[in-house]
């Protein structure tokens, strides 16, 4: 029995995606109620600073115990059982929003062959793409991720402000986005890399300069990151 602690996002999809496969519960992260006294595997999905309270309160035993952090290390585990893991979907989960569990990427790490057995097995129950990382590869894995998601979501963020300003819906940028993200199949960043900045062309970033000084964050996340791509 796999028993999955936490009520958020990552806890939400992964009994979505394991749920058909094997027989899971959702486990109240507050309260442990219905948390079996003889557990198989726990994966604790909660927030990063949470994880380490929830191991305080859990039975010592020889259960298969993983979390599904990014960026806290294995070692957070330690005290409970030998057999601890880590169990790392890489996507950006939001609830009642569907996802093709099949292409998300998964990375390991297991303290023992046992553990890292059991969460391989786990994994493959819905994921064709299951990676092998220690903490210190999935450190990197999970920095480059926020700027690959957060802060891409975060620059179209802006860009819904601008376009919203104008009387012009956002969803006009919904292909640009999307082709944007479909380049990076073929090619790489640099690449597939377009745009004024690539270009030198001055009078265009001035211009948008101009238009941006009302809003002094925007100018200076548009000048430093147009400065940025004309480094590479």
């Amino acid at each position: 029995m796999l028993s999955i602690i936490g009520r958020g996002n990552v806890a939400s999809h992964l009994y979505s995606a394991l749920k058909d496969s094997v027989e899971t519960e959702i486990i109240n992260p507050r309260t442990l109620e219905n948390l079996p006294e003889n557990p198989e595997i726990i994966l604790i999905a909660v927030s990063d600073d949470a994880i380490a309270e929830i191991v305080d309160r859990l039975p010592v035993g020889n259960y298969v115990l993983a979390h599904t952090s990014g960026s806290v290390p294995m070692s957070v585990l330690a005290g409970k059982t030998p057999n601890i893991g880590v169990f790392y979907p890489l996507q950006t989960f939001t609830k009642d929003l569907e996802l093709d569990y099949k292409i998300i990427p998964v990375f390991l790490e297991g303290a023992t062959p046992e553990a890292l057995s059991a969460l391989e097995n786990l994994a493959r129950l819905f994921s064709e793409d299951v990676r092998m990382a220690d903490s210190e590869a999935r450190r990197h894995l999970h920095l480059a991720s926020v700027f690959a998601c957060n802060f891409n979501n975060a620059l179209a963020g802006i860009a819904y402000d601008i376009v919203r300003e104008a009387g012009i819906n956002f969803n006009a940028l919904i292909p640009l986005l999307t082709q944007t993200v479909n380049k990076l199949k073929h090619l790489t960043p640099r690449e597939a890399q377009t745009g004024p900045a690539v270009r030198n062309d001055r009078k265009v970033i001035e211009a948008h300069l101009k238009m941006l000084e009302p809003q002094p964050e925007y100018h200076e996340i548009y000048n430093n990151i147009s400065h940025l791509i004309q480094k590479k």
